[in-house]
């Protein structure tokens, strides 16, 4: 399958250059074109940077799912998966204040998911 996300600029940046390499996501009104609980290995995500339209086609060479983001970022690493640093407190704190998030995270746990560049 193939799914549509926007990014904001520095993460979307940040996976280009390839420092970001999990990006992690919770079922919001933002993504509800992907259903984040049928994404597996194999599928492809054209990520949209939100500010100027650019694209860049990624592969899911991984999905897991967590009961929270400290779970997630302590199993996948803040390096790995937020492309603004800190450590694992400021980093659930950023997820917490990201529209909807904190009340979905309750809900429906958050997704990492692996990415590679499709053009390397």
């Amino acid at each position: 399958m193939e799914y549509s996300l926007e990014l904001n600029p520095r993460p979307f940046e940040a996976i280009k250059k390839g420092a970001k390499k999990i990006e992690g996501r919770v079922p919001t009104e933002h993504n509800k074109n992907v259903p984040l609980d049928k994404l597996k290995k194999g599928d492809k995500i054209i990520f949209i940077n939100n500010s100027n339209g650019e694209t860049m086609k990624v592969i899911a060479t991984g999905v897991r799912h967590y009961k929270d983001a400290k779970t997630m970022l302590e199993s996948e690493g803040v390096k790995n998966v937020l492309s603004s640093g800190g450590n694992i407190k400021q980093s659930v704190e950023s997820y917490n204040k990201m529209h909807g998030y904190k009340e979905n995270i309750k809900k429906h746990g958050i997704y990492a998911i692996e990415i590679k560049s499709s053009h390397k």
